[in-house]
């Protein structure tokens, strides 16, 4: 311990004495690390981390996927929401269980001090707190016994987060009063600080009991009770020493049973349905980390700039390899005396080594603070309002350690080769000055060339990545989304969170309507109940005229109630037959307009005007197609054309909240102003959410790919760069060692311009090299990220042709200075060079 403090010390006394070079390397490495922790800070709240919950490991999720008749209403785009009568069958009869909770994210409008704000809300389960066996901080919380009649519990559960956050911690805040959708309801107790719901990525504001649904989600068309309605995402705790695999063993005799009794209360007659029906299993999934929409988008992503970034440090680490070589060759003379007055070589590498080690702790302290400063930005860069309250930018135990495990690693990496290299100097030729001595020979100078082909094949190997991550989004952004995205302006608000009854809630929308269409520079206004571009989807399951539906063929399209002029507002071409209309009103006959998919399909080259669909598989045929449009995308740019139905928002049973689209003349921003004010004017109750250009909506649609794309095209060019200096570095030491033979060519009658080509052509090759090597690894990693892209493959040319010609232009530019720098030695001087 002696000996490694002495070493400590010498350390940084040496590194005092270089400051430019101190400075260098430590910058170097707080980039490196600090990027490196910054990802590694989503990567590990995303996909790694545990719940805050007692025995995280014993949770699974249930998914049901399958055949199924009804609605569906769920935000998962992977896992499939399960009935409440099927919820309460797994709760009251699963025996390999410990529990079985059920939740449902919800809009909230908490009113209270005369306020009222717009709130993440999570419908609960009474088993759902002790299932996760969770302790309130303050007061209590749900329990089974508060699963009782529909709206006998008008009780919440704040949040840990959102009782400091709008309570300022008040313990008396217990026992309080707020208006939950316009429902009286009593503050019950707090959550556990670090819970913030099982959706990891998102913040849940409220907790409300699942009795009280019909009270506040009343938009909710299948709700408690009805076997038809799917929009519960269950989870469960398994019982102490069952497996994953005993457990679904078990609860698939159960599952059989269910669905069976599901199946009576389906009106079909079509047999082979029934049959299919009654073959759908349930499958368990591992709920350690909870569930997570974010999740299933950044999985992939977040895996590979993982791998970026930590190639950005390998390509770091090499860089200050060479510079340590470089220090090394200074110090040769203050080695070679070393090992002539006894050390041990031995001695000499740990010396070396801490020397190393000392820099590389530094960048790490340095790197802390580079990530606190980037995860805020990767963070602001998420599309979702609540995310920054779920995800923390602050380095955490894990995130310290992690800094402190590659600083560890990084000093090992690049400190180890250059002290094993500086400790073979030949001590008698050293000792006399002599120019072969040069710290390692040729030895070390092919160690640095081996070092910069290494860095020449990961940098293209990170530019290929950047390419087609950036050539995708472009694809993306080029795509016609099937409607004229420019000069609108787009909001939301939901009357029915205030509870109103139906009748009220369309007079509200009219109103709101008539009075912006009559506001100077709004060109064209109109709304929907489901948004455009915001992931959100509403299906029924329908039957169409003079159809017969295949076997397992899914009669779920997607559905959006519109409002007169919608298709007008948002440029989107009519085909044939005619628009929505004001006449089109709850108590008249029921009309809908298809798109261009959905008359293929069913109709396939006839018109579907006068046609007619109805809600269920033997549902009466009572719905008259008016019109067709034009195909287009809804929920996201990605999703392939769906058969799309578009009903009068008027004729909904379930109208809830609704997005407006507001066609300006004028910059539609500099409107947002002025309709606050308007719907202030309406109802001072009754807050917008999502205030944005459809534009921006469609950014944000994007958040995956353009963080993806910026990130990869950032690392692939601060890799290029540094790939670039090695090269540099290494050339000018060529120049530096090849001086008295640059000398004796040049006096034997050698052009300048042969010196100039000789020297690039050692830079071609040594690119040449890293290219070849890299291009496989390209081409793995398209392979590896193919699912991601749109509109290109792993292996496409233009990418890896610009990637390629990137890479070589930058190592021209590297070489060149070497390069003219050899073109002007003077032969003279270079022959006296020792």
């Amino acid at each position: 311990m002696h000996d490694l403090g002495q070493d400590v010390r010498f350390a940084l006394r040496s590194l005092a004495k270089t400051p430019a070079f101190t400075a260098v390397v430590v910058l170097t490495l707080a980039l490196g690390i600090g990027a490196n922790a910054a990802i590694f800070t989503l990567f590990d709240q995303l996909l790694v981390r545990l719940l805050p919950v007692r025995e995280p490991e014993r949770l699974v999720v249930i998914d049901t996927p399958g055949p199924w008749t009804g609605s569906t209403e769920s935000y998962s785009e992977t896992l499939t929401p399960i009935s409440h009568p099927m919820f309460e069958g797994l709760r009251d009869k699963a025996t390999v269980f410990d529990g079985v909770l059920a939740h449902y994210a919800a809009p909230i409008h908490l009113s209270g001090d005369g306020t009222t704000e717009s709130v993440s809300g999570d419908l609960v389960s009474g088993t759902f707190f002790d299932v996760l066996g969770l302790k309130p901080a303050a007061g209590r919380l749900f329990t089974p016994a508060d699963d009782g009649a529909p709206g006998s519990n008008p009780i919440v559960v704040l949040s840990h987060g959102f009782w400091t956050r709008r309570f300022a911690a008040d313990p008396s805040a217990v026992g309080r009063s707020v208006l939950v959708n316009g429902q009286p309801m009593t503050v019950i107790g707090v959550g556990p600080e670090r819970f913030h719901g099982v959706e990891v990525g998102a913040a849940v504001d409220v907790f409300v009991p699942l009795s009280m649904q019909p009270q506040v989600v009343p938009t909710l068309r299948r709700g408690l009770g009805d076997w038809r309605g799917r929009w519960l995402t269950p989870m469960a705790r398994l019982k102490p020493n069952v497996s994953l695999e005993q457990a679904q063993a078990g609860v698939s005799v159960l599952y059989r049973h269910l669905v069976a009794e599901d199946l009576a209360h389906v009106t079909t007659t079509n047999e082979r349905f029934r049959q299919a029906f009654l073959k759908k299993s349930i499958v368990l999934l591992p709920g350690a980390r909870g569930t997570s929409e974010l999740r299933g988008q950044s999985k992939t992503p977040l895996i590979v700039l993982m791998a970026m970034v930590g190639l950005v440090l390998l390509i770091a680490c090499a860089n200050i390899a060479n510079l340590l070589l470089a220090r090394a060759s200074s110090r040769r003379k203050e080695v070679a005396i070393r090992l002539a007055l006894g050390a041990g070589r031995g001695r000499l590498v740990r010396q070396l080594l801490v020397e190393s080690l000392t820099l590389s702790m530094l960048g790490g302290a340095l790197g802390l603070l580079v990530t606190v400063w980037t995860s805020g930005l990767l963070l602001r860069a998420l599309p979702f309002e609540e995310t920054p309250r779920a995800l923390s930018a602050g380095p955490d135990v894990r995130v310290v350690l992690f800094a402190f495990a590659i600083a560890l690693m990084t000093g090992l990496v690049f400190g180890l080769a250059p002290a094993l290299q500086a400790t073979r100097s030949d001590v008698a030729s050293t000792l006399k000055n002599e120019a072969a001595a040069v710290i390692g020979g040729s030895h070390a100078f092919r160690f640095r060339q081996g070092l910069v082909v290494a860095q020449v094949a990961l940098s293209l190997l990170l530019l290929i990545g950047a390419g087609l991550f950036t050539r995708s989004l472009g694809n993306l952004r080029r795509l016609d989304p099937g409607f004229a995205a420019e000069r609108v302006l787009a909001f939301s608000v939901d009357p029915a969170l205030s509870g109103r009854a139906l009748e009220a809630r369309v007079a509200l929308l009219e109103r709101l309507r008539d009075e912006i269409a009559a506001e100077p520079g709004v060109s064209s206004v109109s709304l929907a109940q489901v948004g455009l571009m915001t992931g959100s989807n509403l299906s029924h399951t329908i039957r169409v005229e003079g159809y017969e539906a295949k076997e397992d063929e899914d009669m779920n399209p997607d559905f959006n109630g519109v409002a007169p002029g919608f298709f007008a507002t948002l440029g989107i071409p009519i085909v044939s037959g005619r628009d929505l209309s004001a006449s089109d009103a709850a108590t008249a006959p029921k009309v809908a307009v298809v798109n261009e998919k959905f008359a293929r399909d069913f109709f396939g080259n006839a018109d579907p005007v006068g046609r007619r669909l109805g809600y269920g598989r033997n549902g009466a045929l009572d719905i008259a197609i008016v019109g067709m449009v034009k195909d287009g995308r809804s929920a996201s740019l990605r999703e392939k054309p769906l058969r799309f139905v578009y009903t009068p928002f008027m004729q909904s049973p379930a109208l809830g909240g609704a997005t407006f689209y507001v066609r300006s003349a004028i910059d539609p921003a500099s409107l947002g102003p002025r309709l606050r004010q308007l719907v202030a004017g309406v109802d001072p109750r009754l807050p917008i959410t999502d205030l944005k250009t459809l534009r921006t909506q469609i950014g944000e649609s994007l958040f995956v790919e353009r963080l993806v794309a910026a990130l990869s095209a950032a690392f692939g060019l601060l890799a290029t760069l540094l790939a670039a200096i090695g090269l540099y570095g290494v050339m000018s030491y060529a120049v530096a060692l090849r001086t008295r033979e640059i000398g004796v060519r040049m006096a034997l009658g050698a052009e300048r311009r042969a010196v100039f080509v000789l020297v690039l052509r050692e830079v071609a090759l040594l690119a040449a090299i890293g290219v070849a090597l890299g291009l496989p690894g390209g081409y793995g990693l398209g392979r590896f990220v193919e699912s991601q892209l749109f509109g290109l493959n792993a292996r496409d040319p233009l990418t890896f042709a610009v990637a390629t010609a990137a890479l070589l232009l930058a190592a021209f530019l590297a070489g060149y200075v070497p390069a003219a720098h050899a073109m002007r030695v003077d032969p003279v001087v270079a022959l006296r060079y020792e």
